[in-house]
């Protein structure tokens, strides 16, 4: 996914197309839960933005519970040219335990409102479960994030989030999760991220008593 965007950059570089940002970086994520209990994984993603279009990309791969784990995402948007920060998205992310012969597949159309200070998106979205050789369950769920910054100055930013979906994961409505994430940027171009999450692995709201924690540490370059 990264050398696909990497390739991008040379692309347009050389064709003079107005690149306003881009984006590398990798991350270390373990986690602990009481559905699979532990987990770890290292993820890489990139992003690239182009005048009003903007993509992203990563891949995550890792163990959970001991059985290999593999998640994907790539994700497009569009910001309306207006002082409004209004961004539509088409967002798709896999999930897959290969292990356990599990591989969900999700599709996210979202719109979104993307201020410094507070955001939120909303959308539906549609997952497809194989699981071993029974037939495909679709499953149509509403998504849904919001933040809140609570420091957000070029050295660094500290927020809130709540939300059912990450970019590597999209979640049903009874597994959310409330994220702590905060940056430093470290030189110009160079941040370090630090974030911890307390999400919620059951079905149904607070009924199931399936609580998770997950730390994500890393670096990413932009320029």
């Amino acid at each position: 996914m990264n050398v696909i965007l990497m390739v991008f950059l040379l692309v347009s570089d050389a064709h003079g197309l107005p690149l306003t940002r881009a984006e590398i970086g990798c991350t270390f994520e373990p986690e602990l839960n009481r559905t699979f209990y532990t987990g770890v994984a290292f993820a890489s993603f990139g992003a690239v933005t182009v005048n009003t279009f903007a993509a992203s990309g990563g891949v995550a791969l890792g163990v959970l519970n001991n059985a290999f784990d593999m998640k994907i995402f790539a994700k497009a948007e569009y910001r309306l040219p207006i002082k409004l920060p209004l961004i539509f998205s088409f967002h798709y992310t896999y999930n897959g335990l290969p292990d356990y012969k599990t591989h969900i597949q999700s599709l996210l159309p979202m719109v979104a409102l993307k201020g410094r200070w507070v955001g939120t998106a909303i959308g539906p979205a549609w997952h497809f479960t194989i699981f071993k050789q029974e037939p495909v369950i679709i499953e149509p769920i509403f998504a849904f994030s919001a933040y809140v910054n609570l420091y957000n100055t070029e050295k660094g930013r500290i927020g809130l989030e709540c939300a059912n979906y990450t970019d590597f994961v999209s979640r049903n409505m009874g597994s959310y999760s409330f994220r702590l994430y905060t940056s430093i940027r470290i030189t110009p171009i160079c941040t370090f991220i630090n974030d911890l999450t307390l999400y919620q692995t059951g079905s149904v709201g607070l009924a199931a008593q399936l609580y998770g924690i997950a730390y994500r540490g890393g670096i990413a370059f932009t320029w």
